[in-house]
């Protein structure tokens, strides 16, 4: 009971100094935010050489009136210039179940969470607490307890505080660690963005893949029969005496050549189709229907950013500039360390034995306290700690403009890439022109009795191997522009009038007739 009256007499004290010491508390939280101020070095983005163009040699496309074109045109949909339903329909159920993007998302709204978490430390906290005991106190005996003690009487005790904590930020750690936090958020946004392009192009070459396996497969479905057909005829010609031996074993090595050339084709349209439906978010059974070769149109406009536009839509470069922002927030950290720290707390609360008391003023308890925190000697680690996020900016930085110019490469790659496949489809389809042009020939000589049906069967086989080099230039003609798309980092939607130059305040198209700047 003699503890319970210091305690109670203590608290009336403070009760009476409560308000003058909450107004002190207001006014010092008041002026060490004020007296805030960031430290660091303050760190921008290195200076990367743009060109003027990526190729220096003209770039010129001739099949299917297909042209490279200037745009700052908002890039979007670009899978959308194949006119293909299914190619469409499939991208979209990618964008909604794939592992990978749906992964993306989830570290993206991780990210955004840890800001939330990071913006927190600039506020104060505030918490409660609440507390019931029963307790009994000892007492000494006359002679002060030099040889017994007495028990003293039980008692209750009832406890309720509110505390509140605050870190002025005053030398701008905590504003650095919210801008880390941001930068970290739009690292994953863009990496999300780059996971769905990689999605786009990724669902669109498994769909051209595998339609051109599938007419690749029935052109050599063809030329086995075909080869099949002359073999037959060779053998019935060599047993009535009209053709040697070598010719027949020639034909039948030919015949098991065309054959053998199926089945690794229906393998690479099972994995088209596998490879589909893991990015659809399906399993390998998954039923698929592969859309045909024909159903998808070759884009007529390829669009070509400006290489100065390119750091704004490719998202790996977005990537590298949000992690410059991370590493340099972070040497900014390192430097506020160095720097004292500050904290303040109050308290205000309740103690009382009974419930009566417990709501009398008397009882109230309270406390204001300050600090400050300063390194004075921790053997260089600080220092140290600092001089490493510095080189850490350094190494970000260097990989930054290695992204860039990297960026640059596969532009211009990816345009000559496409030069050269527009060259070899434009020959390919003379040749297969030639082929059929003779095919038809042979055909009409023998309905005149001018030639032999091997005749004819030759020129059939030649057509269908052309036939199959003009499918596989086709299709690299499509893969060429699906690496454009993705090396420009976006999709691109057209305008309705592409091919002439509309008003520059929303979007220029020009068409680039030297291609020297694609």
């Amino acid at each position: 009971m003699k503890n319970a009256r210091y305690l109670h007499g203590r608290e009336r004290r403070k009760a009476g100094r409560s308000a003058p010491g909450m107004a002190r508390l207001g006014i010092l939280l008041g002026v060490v935010a004020a007296a805030g101020c960031a430290v660091g070095p303050q760190l921008g983005a290195p200076a990367v050489p743009t060109p003027k163009t990526y190729n220096a040699h003209p770039i010129n496309l001739h099949g299917a009136q297909q042209r490279v074109q200037w745009t700052t045109q908002e890039a979007q949909a670009w899978w959308s210039l194949f006119r293909s339903t299914p190619l469409n329909d499939y991208i979209r159920q990618a964008m909604r179940a794939n592992p990978d993007v749906q992964a993306a998302r989830a570290a993206l709204a991780r990210e955004r969470s840890l800001i939330a978490v990071a913006q927190g430390g600039l506020l104060p906290s505030v918490g409660a607490g609440a507390g019931v005991g029963r307790g009994r106190a000892q007492r000494t005996g006359a002679n002060g307890g030099a040889s017994y003690r007495i028990p003293g009487n039980l008692y209750s005790l009832l406890l309720g505080t509110i505390d509140v904590h605050y870190n002025p930020d005053v030398f701008g750690r905590q504003a650095d660690l919210v801008h880390a936090a941001r930068a970290q958020a739009a690292v994953s946004r863009a990496r999300l963005h780059q996971s769905e392009v990689f999605l786009a192009a990724a669902v669109s070459r498994a769909v051209i893949s595998g339609a051109a396996a599938q007419a690749q497969l029935h052109a050599a479905q063809r030329i086995a029969a075909a080869d099949a057909r002359l073999l037959h005829l060779l053998r019935q010609e060599y047993q009535l005496g009209y053709q040697n031996l070598q010719s027949v074993d020639q034909q039948e090595a030919i015949t098991a050549a065309a054959q053998a050339r199926i089945a690794p084709l229906q393998a690479d349209v099972a994995a088209a189709r596998h490879g589909l439906a893991a990015l659809l978010g399906q399993s390998p059974d998954a039923d698929l229907s592969m859309p045909t070769l024909a159903s998808l149109q070759l884009p007529a406009s390829l669009p070509t950013t400006l290489p100065s536009a390119l750091a704004e839509q490719r998202p790996d470069i977005q990537a590298a500039t949000a992690e410059l922002q991370v590493a340099a927030a972070q040497a900014d950290v390192a430097t506020a360390d160095l720097y004292p720290q500050f904290n303040i707390t109050a308290d205000i609360g309740k103690a009382a034995m009974t419930g009566e008391m417990f709501f009398n003023p008397i009882s109230t308890l309270w406390s204001l306290g300050a600090g400050i925190a300063a390194p004075i000697y921790n053997g260089g680690a600080l220092h140290a700690q600092r001089r490493a996020a510095l080189d850490q900016y350094k190494v970000v930085s260097d990989r930054y403009r290695g992204t860039v110019l990297n960026a640059f490469r596969e532009v211009a790659d990816a345009l000559r890439a496409l030069q050269g496949a527009d060259a070899a489809y434009q020959h390919h389809l003379v040749a297969q022109k030639a082929a059929g042009a003779a095919l038809h020939l042979a055909e009409a000589r023998y309905r005149d009795g001018a030639t032999d049906y091997a005749t004819v069967l030759n020129a059939e086989i030649a057509y269908q191997q052309d036939t199959v080099a003009a499918i596989s230039a086709r299709s690299q003609r499509y893969l060429d522009s699906v690496a454009l798309f993705v090396a420009l980092g976006d999709g691109w939607r057209p305008d309705a009038n592409a091919a002439t130059a509309t008003d520059a305040k929303t979007h220029s198209t020009v068409e680039n007739a030297q291609g020297a700047p694609a």
